[in-house]
């Protein structure tokens, strides 16, 4: 695997990490559209100040043909994410999203023509398992469509990474990620004034944290994510997806007074040991 990929990789999964962390903070405080809005807004406006300072720059193509991707990933997945997480607890949805993973491998076979050998299949199981021990095996009865909105929303995750890989043979990840969060922020703004739900907020938390995602976690990861996907394939870049989760729960003891156990801590070893060996092991193609 390329360094840069490695580096990208760590990158983009850190500030995802930390996400959480400034998400929480501000939903005490603003609805969860509202707050898409805001997020979307601050990356869209980001990324615009990058254009007229020339630090990045737009060539003039047919980007109406990603229109496929947008609506997976901003606008399905965080609508799907948003409504499930909160018809079903925190640990549960969790574990649901480490599925993403498994259903980029699924996927890719059949719309990408890629595949791993055995023991990478057995590294995104060894991941999913971390991630299943740092949530805990947590499945409760009912809520039905919570867990139907969290699929759609694997499902949504999943689509965006094999489209971003074919999308990115005619497009930068400069250019995707543009676009991605200018549909994000007309989206999530005109859907959250029609239901509503959108109003200014002069709150610290609420503040920092649409500045974190929409300046990092938005326009920054996502650029660093599409970048790998460019690269190499996203059978191999969503194994980085899973040390979201560590750095998510490392977040919470270190900022939030949270606790772990020793199930938590033997999670985030699997997730760990799965990520160093895909990165060190013998370069291996994918066919």
């Amino acid at each position: 695997m390329p360094s840069k990929v490695i580096i990208a990789g760590l990158l983009y999964s850190t500030i995802f990490g930390f996400s959480f962390l400034f998400t929480k903070n501000a939903l005490d405080h603003v609805s969860p559209l509202t707050f898409l809005s805001l997020r979307f807004l601050v990356a869209f406006f980001s990324y615009l100040l990058l254009m007229v300072l020339r630090l990045v720059k737009l060539q003039r193509k047919p980007y109406w043909k990603l229109w496929k991707l947008v609506l997976f990933q901003p606008v399905l997945y965080f609508l799907f994410e948003a409504y499930g997480v909160q018809k079903i607890n925190s640990s549960e949805a969790g574990m649901i999203i480490a599925l993403i993973p498994v259903v980029v491998n699924m996927l890719a076979i059949f719309l990408l023509k890629e595949k791993g050998d055995l023991l990478h299949y057995f590294l995104v199981g060894l991941g999913f398992l971390g991630v299943s021990l740092i949530v805990g095996f947590n499945i409760t009865p009912g809520s039905a469509s919570g867990k139907i909105f969290m699929l759609l929303a694997v499902l949504s995750g999943a689509m965006y990474s094999i489209l971003s890989r074919k999308f990115s043979k005619g497009f930068t990840p400069g250019e995707i990620t543009f676009f991605m969060m200018m549909t994000g922020a007309i989206f999530f703004t005109a859907f959250s004034i029609v239901a509503g739900n959108f109003k200014p907020v002069f709150n610290l938390h609420v503040i920092t944290g649409a500045l974190y995602l929409g300046v990092l976690s938005s326009t920054l990861a996502f650029f660093l994510l599409n970048y790998a996907i460019k690269r190499v394939s996203p059978i191999v870049t969503t194994l980085f997806s899973n040390f979201t989760t560590v750095v998510s729960v490392v977040a919470g003891v270190v900022f939030r007074g949270e606790r772990v156990g020793i199930q938590q801590i033997v999670g985030m070893v699997l997730i760990i040991a799965s990520i160093l060996t895909s990165a060190i092991r013998k370069k291996k193609n994918f066919t």
